[in-house]
């Protein structure tokens, strides 16, 4: 059997929990956990250890067994919360979300089973006592009354000395517990780790007739004979994730035939039906037997046997409809169209419907300039509304692989709480526009961006509390993630509140590695642009965290990669921000179609501002500046960087005024098609690296159109105006 798809749930599962986990504990630290935080957290715990006993993952199973047993203790109240437990929780979580993800691939290796260790030790101590002890506890799992059963569940005490040397397990899953994600049948397996199963009965007086029955429903019970040298409480773990879909009852070592009868009252098969049960699993033997029906006996008035043949699947039909609120006949349409339902996909399903919906929209782009140049107005009619309708389902796939940022800023939380431990510097983060969405592969990319930045600031850009208050600061430093939209992109900016930026320091800096010269420049941009040059750093001496600047060369090309940019805007003493920002998607892109000669290009049409005419008059001082509404703007011609076959003579030129953040600049191209949405695909290895292009199109009529990086593009422009500016004051 290929479990490769189930264990792939479990880890998409398990790191879902675990990220819950995390954020709860986080909480823990600025106030007490409640008691539905410390019951999510050992559900999380308690789930990944079922799972991973489902796969024989032992590793993980032992580790989380001590750490339920804390989780337990501190959710009775048995022991009070203390500080220490959130740094205790905090490094199980990190060690179990290694083990999950390692376990899966082979054997753990023995230094980490050694530092998982040091982990359960630290616990021990605040364990309560166990074994023998502890005296053992007769419970009676499950909300009886919500399962519309009769009886009572009280807690008794009892010492296990006379009656039946074994446990008695009876074992109810709920009609619906399929339908929870929830397999009844691994929960007796996992049995077997903590003991010997003697013996076994399945339960199927209530499997309907063949017409009645639903393969999605579980009809079967279960009563099992079970030993072990575990007390009840290990036992009764077992089964805490399903108790709350099914009747579940332990009778621990030491149990008597009078139990048994309060037992039979609770569950809904007949008394003589389960005696039989108990005798054919050896839980009561002959003299057992009847003893056990003259205690029935003396409990009812005018009793009489009832024949097991009595009980029809239609009553059982009756009593599980009842036990499930008539979940099946009572079914009401309109109820059920108001639910809303999350159906998990896998994301090669989706990103392969995006590319087929991409290449739809080249088609009817093809379609729509053929029947352009037809004079049917039928056609044309019908070829606006398939338009209209394509423009609708490439919307909806797109908003498919749309997820909020939010989730993937909380573990950045974690991440500053860390490091201002170790750097001792009192640090909150603070997020805002969690509900931003972004393309889900954007998002994964950011991570090692956002997460280098992040350190940098706390670690270079935030002062420590003592200087923070020399300068009348606050004590505490503030780290700002924020997102949001902005003409047609997403800008996240990273901001702190510390020492800013020191252009002189930088400058000089630059200037003792050989990267610049002479005086420091009115820019700032130029001045910053130096923080992403491969190994600069001001740091003064070597943290476990580098210093602003080391890295971030990775961070610019990282960003670049994803068709995005980033910029730094500082003030003294006030702080620093880096603004980065990004397309929202990377499978389609919202174009202007321009052309020069034969060749096309396409310019993202967020950073389109307006077309206009150009000519060769409108240069101002015959140099690159273009002159728009008395403002000087630099401008670049097409043709000069990139081969083009055209002939310059007599073409009237136009240029396109863009936008990159908060500066304009203009292209200079020969025609203007228009509007074009059109699909991204990837440069081939050889072209991968080439400045100014960040993709290619396929034309409705099948030309190939270069898909302009314009960041990179008059990055390379004003460096070379730079240059013969410092040719001519030389």
């Amino acid at each position: 059997m290929d479990l490769t798809e189930v264990i792939d749930a479990y880890l998409v599962e398990s790191e879902e929990l675990l990220r819950d986990m995390e954020t709860i504990l986080l909480r823990t630290e600025s106030s007490l956990p409640s008691d539905e935080d410390l019951n999510a957290i050992f559900r999380a715990v308690h789930t990944i250890k079922g799972t991973a006993g489902m796969f024989g993952f032992e590793s993980t199973v032992s580790f989380t067994h001590v750490v339920e047993n804390l989780l337990d203790e501190l959710r009775s109240h048995a022991i009070d919360f203390q500080p220490i437990f959130t740094e205790l929780l905090l490094k199980a979580k990190d060690h179990l979300n290694f083990l999950v993800s390692e376990e899966t691939k082979g054997k753990i290796p023995s230094d980490k089973i050694v530092f998982g260790q040091t982990i359960l030790d630290a616990m021990k101590p605040f364990l309560q006592p166990s074994g023998d002890e502890k005296k053992e506890t007769l419970i009676g799992k499950g909300d009886i009354q919500n399962q519309g059963f009769t009886g009572s569940s009280q807690m008794e005490t009892r010492e296990n000395k006379i009656g039946f040397p074994n446990y008695l397990i009876s074992f109810r899953p709920n009609l619906n517990v399929f339908s929870h994600g929830l397999d009844p049948i691994s929960f007796i397996g996992y049995l077997k780790k903590i003991g010997t199963i003697i013996s076994l009965k399945t339960i199927d007086q209530f499997l309907p007739d063949g017409h009645e029955f639903n393969p999605e429903n579980c009809y079967l019970g279960f009563e099992i004979q079970f030993q072990s040298d575990k007390d009840l409480e290990t036992v009764s773990k077992v089964f805490n994730f399903i108790e709350n879909d099914s009747f579940l009852h332990i009778y621990p070592p030491g149990f008597l035939t009078t139990d048994l009868v309060d037992l039979a009252n609770q569950l809904p098969e007949e008394e003589i039906y389960l005696g039989n049960v108990w005798k054919e699993i050896q839980v009561l033997d002959e003299k057992g037997f009847l003893d056990y029906l003259e205690e029935i006996k003396s409990r009812k008035t005018g009793f009489q046997v009832q024949s097991t043949s009595s009980i029809t699947s239609t009553t059982a039909t009756e009593r599980f409809t009842e036990t499930t609120g008539s979940e099946q006949n009572s079914f009401d349409a309109n109820k059920e169209n108001t639910k809303s339902i999350t159906i998990k996909v896998d994301s090669k399903r989706i990103d392969n419907l995006i590319n087929r919906v991409g290449e739809l929209v080249v088609s009817c782009a093809n379609m729509n300039q053929l029947i352009g140049e037809t004079e049917d107005s039928n056609l044309q009619e019908s070829s606006l509304l398939v338009m209209r309708l394509l423009n609708e389902v490439r919307e909806i796939s797109l908003k498919l692989r749309m997820v909020p940022i939010g989730d993937s800023f909380q573990k950045y939380t974690r991440i500053v709480r860390d490091l201002s431990k170790e750097l001792e510097k009192d640090i909150r983060l603070v997020t805002e526009g969690n509900e931003t969405e972004l393309d889900r592969n954007i998002v994964e990319k950011l991570s090692d961006p956002l997460t280098h930045l992040v350190r940098n600031a706390c670690d270079h850009g935030l002062e420590t509390a003592e200087v923070r208050m020399q300068n009348g600061k606050p004590k505490q430093g503030t780290i700002k993630l924020n997102a949001y939209h902005e003409a047609g992109s997403v800008v996240i900016e990273v901001s702190d509140d510390g020492n800013g930026i020191s252009k002189e320091k930088v400058w000089q800096k630059g200037i003792e590695k050989g990267l610049v010269s002479g005086p420091i420049p009115d820019s700032d941009e130029e001045v910053y642009k130096l923080l992403f040059q491969p190994g600069f750093s001001t740091a003064q001496k070597i943290t476990n965290v580098s210093g602003r600047g080391v890295g971030l060369d990775v961070v610019y090309k990282n960003i670049e990669a994803l068709r995005g940019t980033i910029t730094v805007k500082s003030n003294p003493n006030h702080g620093s921000r880096f603004i980065l920002r990004l397309p929202l998607t990377l499978a389609i892109i919202e174009g202007f179609l321009v052309a020069v000669g034969k060749s096309h290009f396409i310019i993202p049409m967020e950073m389109v501002l307006e077309c206009l005419h150009f000519s060769e008059e409108e240069k101002e001082n015959q140099n690159q500046f273009f002159a728009l509404r008395g403002n000087l703007i630099p401008f670049l011609r097409l043709k000069d960087y990139y081969p083009c076959e055209t002939n310059s003579e007599g073409i009237r030129e136009n240029i396109v005024i863009v936008r990159n953040g908060e500066k304009k600049a203009g292209i200079v191209v020969e025609r203007l098609l228009g509007e074009y949405q059109t699909v991204i695909k990837p440069m081939g290895s050889v072209f991968r690296h080439v400045k100014g292009v960040s993709g290619s199109s396929i034309l409705g009529d099948g030309n190939v159109a270069l898909i302009i990086d314009v960041p990179s593009l008059f990055e390379r422009t004003i460096s070379i105006e730079n240059q013969k500016l410092v040719s001519r004051r030389g």
